[in-house]
């Protein structure tokens, strides 16, 4: 049987059902960047969010669940489709299908902030011995990239 969700209190109903089902460490709140159907945020006591949505109101009982990054402007968040079922399908196939991709993207993610916070250290320091071997040299920032002037 597939939950009925037509209004946005049936589905923060839902949401806070797959919630107490992924543990009760889980909380519910708004999902307030959302503007396309219905939609809630689930984060867990680790620090993980999931963004649960329904973005077609023609097909009620189709959820998207995305998970959120700490910057999704270097990754794609990873994402499943899942059917309203219940609430334990659908903590369920969270908990099978998307934590393991959400623990790979976060790896990713970190690991890619580390390189990248590297190389700018880099880049800063090599620009500096040449600016100081300059008399009268300066330094400019811009999007990775180190100007000498």
């Amino acid at each position: 049987m597939t939950s009925k969700l037509t209004t946005q209190a049936q589905f923060d109903a839902f949401a806070d059902d797959v919630a107490r089902e992924l543990g009760t460490h889980c909380r519910t709140a708004d999902l307030t960047d959302y503007h396309r159907g219905l939609g809630r945020l689930i984060v867990d006591g680790d620090g993980r969010a999931l963004r649960l949505t329904q973005p077609d109101d023609r097909h009620p009982d189709r959820l998207k669940i995305h998970a959120a990054l700490p910057d999704e402007t270097k990754m794609i968040a990873p994402s499943i489709g899942v059917t309203a079922r219940s609430a334990q399908h659908v903590a369920r196939e969270i908990t099978r299908r998307l934590y393991p991709l959400h623990a790979e993207a976060a790896q990713q993610a970190a690991e890619l902030t580390a390189r990248q916070q590297a190389e700018e250290s880099c880049r800063r320091a090599v620009a500096e011995a040449v600016a100081g071997a300059l008399p009268g040299a300066r330094i400019k920032e811009q999007c990775r990239r180190t100007r000498i002037i």
